[in-house]
């Protein structure tokens, strides 16, 4: 006789799978963020690991094709889209994630905009790409924490325009009125006309939590625009003035610093994930002794031993 699995049991099996990969993925990603010199195993790693969460999420929709994602469990997924297109900024990859190019888990999950400059990497998304992605994604995690943002998280996200923008000038050869204010046109609109729960809306809404963070951002914001918007001096050029500022005030690699951090703060901000937990022994709420028996009814291991 056929024997069928539990639609419920199913579901908690594949969701615990798929959370699983999402977060090895991250993990790893981060870890080649963090490297200094290019490592091509850590690279091969890190893309195979996307690769992974990329063939598995058409089974999942496949199988559970009504399935509503917890609040963590979309976020997580927004945090492997966002550090897998800045990952791949500094080290692009042949295969481009497909995630990046459908709704993954439900219909509001961020859709990365096509690349408008041909001269831009097509496996590689141009900061000022990104940064909206950055900014849904810190909207989204200050939502579900009901927390505003800070001035460490303000100084974070002007650099990461005042970067963006010096990337067009030095690396796009993008010279042209309006581009500045372009890279700096983020922050509260009172106006704001976004449908209500929209990702517009909830970047404006960040920017505007109460009328301190809404004072401090402007200043901020206006500290790092003055900062590349100074002119050269008379000997040298806006290109080579803009690129003389990212190896001192503005150093690349203390931005890519800064955004690693953010980012394994954000993954350590919520618990791992069971599977995770499962394999380092320890499941939050359970004593060593019953996350053992766990592991053995799970199929971890086969049965009880003193080890883990």
């Amino acid at each position: 006789m056929d024997r069928k699995a539990d639609p419920e049991t199913q579901l908690e099996v594949d969701e615990a799978i798929l959370d699983y990969l999402i977060y090895t993925a991250i993990v790893s990603l981060l870890e080649l963020l963090d490297t200094i010199d290019r490592n091509p195993q850590k690279e091969h790693t890190a893309h195979l690991l996307v690769q992974m969460v990329d063939a598995f999420l058409p089974v999942f929709h496949s199988l559970h094709p009504n399935y509503k994602a917890s609040p963590e469990l979309k976020l997580r997924l927004r945090l492997l889209q966002f550090t897998y297109v800045f990952v791949q900024h500094y080290y692009p990859s042949s295969a481009n994630a497909a995630l990046l190019r459908r709704p993954s888990i439900s219909t509001e999950d961020p859709k990365p905009p096509k690349s408008a400059n041909p001269h831009e990497d097509p496996q590689a998304m141009s900061l000022s790409q990104t940064l909206p992605l950055f900014l849904a994604l810190s909207a989204v995690q200050n939502e579900l924490q009901g927390s505003t943002i800070t001035e460490i998280w303000m100084m974070l996200a002007a650099g990461y325009m005042a970067q963006a923008y010096i990337e067009q000038v030095v690396l796009y050869q993008k010279e042209r009125p309006g581009l500045l204010e372009e890279a700096f046109q983020w922050g509260y609109d009172a106006g704001c006309r976004a449908e209500q729960g929209s990702e517009q809306w909830q970047i404006n809404d960040m920017f505007g939590a109460d009328e301190s963070s809404v004072s401090l951002w402007k200043s901020i914001r206006r500290e790092h625009l003055e900062a590349v918007r100074l002119r050269p001096p008379d000997h040298m050029s806006l290109t080579d003035h803009l690129a003389s500022l990212t190896a001192g005030a503005l150093s690349v690699v203390a931005f890519k610093e800064k955004v690693s951090e953010f980012l394994t703060g954000l993954l350590s901000a919520y618990a791992a994930p069971l599977l995770i937990q499962l394999e380092r022994g320890e499941v939050v709420g359970l004593s060593r002794k019953a996350t053992k028996a766990l592991k053995v009814r799970s199929g971890f291991i086969h049965q009880a031993t003193d080890g883990n």
